[in-house]
């Protein structure tokens, strides 16, 4: 027994300072590789909204986009890209005209195995679910400029002069009309026809057929 404890020590104090060395420099190298071994990341990424009814429209103070920090090994995170990410909301069990507030945490974003989602911005969205309804409104077509001394405008008539109107529908019953985009009167002495689009600034509503409006102008001269 004693002469296998001498040779285990002989065996450890043999080049003792070359082992103290070793074991240093495998520690240092330990620890520079365990600091560079995990990374974070930022993907700004559209929002999925799943289990949407049919016939249904997402409405409210809706996020178009989260923010998405991310942790992870570092050669899985140089790799990654927004593709990888996917911020669910889950609007199955959500009853109809009801409006909502939806938190926003780590585990409703889908990433690879290995990351860590550590925060996702906004916390939470405010959304309902509307009913989809279509209905055919008339168009009015609004003008802009001046006409040039002596003449005014006698009309200006839209062909077709209604169109389907798709959307939520609270909105589209509140819709009275559809507008085109403006017509420009400025120096204008005759009549013209020209092709204008509707007004598509109301992101939430829809036109499913009409692509353009031919709006006649018809100008006098004042008597």
């Amino acid at each position: 027994m004693q002469r296998y404890v001498k040779l285990v020590s002989l065996l450890l104090l043999e080049n003792w300072h070359l082992k103290l060395f070793s074991l240093l420099l495998a520690t240092a190298l330990w620890m520079v590789i365990d600091q560079q071994s995990t990374s974070e990341i930022f993907f700004e990424v559209p929002l999925e909204y799943q289990n949407v009814p049919p016939n249904t429209e997402v409405i409210g103070d809706t996020a178009k986009t989260a923010t998405v920090r991310l942790r992870g090994p570092s050669p899985l995170i140089r790799e990654m890209t927004a593709k990888d990410v996917s911020p669910v909301v889950d609007l199955g069990q959500v009853p109809q005209d009801t409006e909502k507030y939806f938190p926003l945490n780590p585990q409703h974003v889908h990433v690879p195995f290995g990351v860590e989602v550590v925060r996702i911005t906004p916390s939470s969205i405010k959304l309902s679910l509307e009913p989809t309804l279509s209905l055919d409104k008339p168009v009015v077509a609004p003008t802009s400029g001046h006409l040039p001394p002596g003449y005014e405008l006698e009309s200006a008539s839209s062909k077709p002069n209604k169109v389907k109107v798709e959307g939520p529908a609270p909105h589209i019953r509140a819709l009275a009309s559809v507008s085109t985009m403006p017509v420009d009167l400025t120096n204008k002495r005759t009549n013209f026809i020209q092709n204008m689009d509707l007004d598509a600034s109301d992101t939430l509503i829809r036109f499913p057929e009409a692509t353009s409006i031919r709006v006649e102008v018809r100008i006098r001269k004042k008597s």
